[in-house]
């Protein structure tokens, strides 16, 4: 093969050269404009005339190719060598810019015998990575000879139907030389062409490649469906969903090839593992299933027309929305609500109205919840009255009464003993239906998280109770360590109720402290 290739801007194209090839000066043009600018006066000129391949602008100046948009990157030459399997390429570029000129320089390497495509020592899968790099009239020579070597193979010469250029179609010529289109399509299913999964749908190196591809999607490929995928390959994408949620009219098919409903499937990012797939799939399937028993194919076709076309023009929110409550609500639909779903397809309306059935359904099931869930807890506060702790006295003492035993009475101006209610009472907690109370009222993890623990004296649950309401919760350890004193809610002690645990700590003969906002203590 050739080595060096290089960019004739009087041909307009790339042809063979003996040496390294040189940079050149791209002329920067602004087509929207019909503008030009001067290298001479450094400015944007009015476009005059071309005729030739030779532009004027407006101040007489001529310029030859290529022309070019500014602020882009242009392949001014190439050297490619083959050893063994592999093919080498350097990509010479050149920034294009009205600024500064710059140059650049990638390396590839196509391993014919990996199958992998390398740019600077990084593996590209993407096609969009691969586009347009590599000139076509050396990309038609190395497909020439990779062809002949295929032809020594099987005695046929694969054939290029595809609108790849460059490293894409050397690429996918290499993976699956007989259907070099179910490449570019592959990315859009999901696939990756360098994974196992690629040359598994499409074995590659067999002249029925494209006839196994067509059957792997379940597709009959007939004339017009072999045109279709040789002319827009991706278009087979909705066709393949299409028939994959039932419809098998073959007219519906022909009109399922349509970018309008490409885009819908290539949005929620269908993929072909083995078989089609996307993420409402399931929703849709569900919604012609129940359509189909009550009307014609083509009916819920133009059902689901009407929600690819809201979609494409509304964004994909809505109806994704709305389509992934479908299958949930749609036991609860009557046949004449899914009718009425149907005629109008999956739009705010659909997504309004099926959003109401699912708020109703969702409350009827919080309501049913809430209500087992009341006679459970019952059951389980009644059953934990039974279920005493093994409390050694010594933790028992903890109890105490904080605050004034007696007062004076403002009427009767008398000594009298103040309520318990009116006093911060630490009790000791003693059954596990103590444990669920305090963490029911006070909002902690004790109701829940504390039985074992107490049941094996791992731990003893102290509380204080101020006018029949919760306001400290304290853990005790074996060795008489505070752990942690929190109030409802696990907020810090503060105002009275903090004053009030000061006092039962001194009475106790606990030194206590205020260590990472909270209220700790440590025995004396």
């Amino acid at each position: 093969m050739n080595r060096f290739w290089a960019f004739n801007n009087q041909l307009n194209k790339y042809e063979i050269v003996e040496t390294e090839p040189l940079s050149l000066f791209p002329t920067i043009v602004n087509l929207k404009a019909q503008s030009v600018f001067c290298r001479v006066h450094k400015q944007w000129e009015q476009i005059a005339s071309f005729r030739n391949n030779i532009l004027t602008s407006a101040c007489k100046k001529q310029y030859t190719a290529p022309f070019l948009p500014n602020n882009t990157v242009f392949n001014y030459g190439y050297e490619a060598f083959r050893r063994g399997n592999t093919y080498y390429f350097v990509v010479f570029s050149q920034g294009v810019s009205t600024e500064k000129r710059m140059l650049l320089q990638s390396q590839y390497e196509l391993n014919l015998e990996r199958k992998r495509l390398i740019k600077n020592g990084e593996l590209l899968s993407e096609v969009d990575e691969m586009q347009g790099v590599l000139c076509k009239e050396l990309t038609s020579q190395i497909l020439d000879e990779m062809g002949d070597e295929y032809k020594a193979q099987f005695g046929i010469k694969p054939s290029v139907s595809s609108a790849l250029k460059g490293f894409a179609v050397l690429s996918g010529y290499m993976l699956s030389p007989f259907n070099v289109n179910f490449y570019k399509i592959s990315r859009y299913w999901g696939l990756q062409p360098y994974d196992k999964d690629f040359s598994s749908l499409s074995s590659g190196d067999t002249p029925n490649a494209e006839n196994e591809m067509f059957d792997s999607l379940g597709l009959k490929p007939t004339k017009a469906l072999r045109k279709l995928y040789q002319k827009t390959p991706e278009l087979i994408i909705p066709v393949a969903a299409v028939k994959d949620l039932g419809i098998t009219n073959p007219n519906i098919l022909r009109d399922s090839a349509s970018y309008a409903f490409y885009d819908f499937f290539k949005y929620h990012a269908i993929s072909f593992l083995g078989r089609v797939e996307y993420r409402v799939r399931y929703a849709l399937k569900k919604f012609v299933e129940d359509l189909l028993p009550l009307c014609d194919e083509r009916t819920v076709w133009n059902s689901l027309r009407r929600t690819f076309e809201y979609s494409a023009l509304n964004g994909h929110a809505i109806t994704a929305d709305a389509l992934f409550m479908y299958p949930a609500i749609s036991e609860l639909l009557t046949e004449r609500e899914k009718k009425e779903v149907m005629r109008e397809g999956f739009n705010l309306y659909t997504h309004n109205f099926l959003l109401r059935r699912q708020a109703a359904h969702n409350a009827q099931i919080r309501n049913d919840f809430n209500a087992r869930a009341a006679l459970d807890r019952a059951a389980r506060l009644e059953s934990a009255k039974n279920v005493v702790f093994p409390i050694g006295e010594n933790f028992l003492a903890l109890e105490y009464k904080a605050g004034e035993r007696y007062r004076v009475n403002p009427v009767t101006k008398e000594r009298e003993e103040v309520p318990d209610s009116e006093r911060y009472c630490f009790y000791v907690a003693r059954t596990e239906y103590d444990l669920i109370t305090i963490g029911s009222e006070m909002s902690n993890c004790v109701g829940w998280g504390y039985s074992n623990a107490v049941m094996e004296r791992r731990a003893t649950i102290v509380y204080a109770m101020f006018k029949n309401q919760y306001k400290i919760c304290i853990e005790v350890t074996p060795d008489f360590h505070i752990r942690q004193a929190y109030g409802p809610h696990n907020n810090r002690l503060t105002g009275d109720a903090y004053n009030a645990y000061g006092e039962w700590c001194k009475e106790k003969h606990i030194v206590f402290t205020k260590v990472f906002g909270g209220v700790h203590a440590a025995p004396i």
